[in-house]
């Protein structure tokens, strides 16, 4: 029995039909798929992994006494890496300490000195008003012979006395005041340059341990114990895993 020509022609349209339905789906599916997964996707075979490098240097000069980390270790931000020797930063440290407090000291001792001085002056000055009153007094009853010339020579010798007492005051007075004049005990300069001397001191004693700037993995560490170091000094790399990026190499 024989097909008629009609039918064999429907069944291959239909089969034609089935087929780019098949490859319009297959079509548009590797459309949608590449357009949300891939588009964005670049496939190289010539890429790697880096990332900022911390670069861990020494502040001070000294000798290593210990090392805490090793290659490839990870570390948290803050936790202690290397330690110098640090008995004569310590030293300098103390040194400056006593120094600062010596210093402290004496100028506190030249305010209170100041501050009695012109105590003392001013109650010289007011016994000196007092004398120089009782010297015009009796120079006014001398003539009428109420009062010795002895008594009235007296009261002058004890007017001139304490007036040279006086200028002896006022001189001392004026060289205390040229170190105390426009300052206080806490910023006299003095106690500034001690001061000042002691943080540097102390700063050096911090600089003797060695801290991580970062968190992040350790990486090419020279520093060994006993080796000496200056500042400036390369003793490990720290490279943090919140900067990593991926540089590839791409074809045209």
């Amino acid at each position: 029995m024989k097909t008629h020509p009609k039918t064999i022609r429907t069944r291959r349209n239909r089969y034609l039909l089935l087929v780019m339905l098949v490859l319009i789906v297959g079509a548009l599916t590797y459309a949608g798929y590449w357009w949300h997964y891939c588009r964005f996707r670049v496939v190289s075979h010539n890429a790697f992994i880096t990332g900022n490098l911390i670069p861990v240097e020494a502040d001070a000069t000294g000798i290593v006494t210990q090392v805490l980390v090793e290659e490839s270790q990870y570390v948290n931000k803050g936790d202690l890496l290397v330690r110098l020797d640090a008995h004569r930063a310590q030293t300098a440290l103390g040194q400056s300490r006593g120094e600062l407090g010596q210093v402290v000291r004496e100028i506190g001792a030249v305010f209170s000195t100041h501050r009695q001085m012109c105590q003392k002056l001013n109650a010289s000055s007011a016994r000196l008003a007092r004398v120089r009153h009782d010297v015009i007094r009796l120079r006014q009853a001398a003539p009428s012979g109420s009062v010795s010339e002895q008594v009235v020579q007296n009261a002058e010798d004890q007017m001139m006395s304490l007036e040279a007492e006086m200028r002896e005051a006022e001189a001392e007075l004026k060289a205390i005041e040229a170190k105390v004049s426009g300052t206080s005990r806490t910023l006299h300069p003095d106690v500034e340059a001690a001061k000042y001397k002691f943080i540097a001191a102390y700063l050096e004693y911090s600089r003797q341990q060695i801290h991580a700037p970062v968190s992040g993995y350790v990486s090419m560490r020279k520093v060994q114990v006993g080796s000496r170091v200056q500042p400036g000094d390369p003793l490990m790399t720290l490279v943090p895993l919140d900067h990593l990026w991926v540089e590839a190499n791409l074809r045209e």
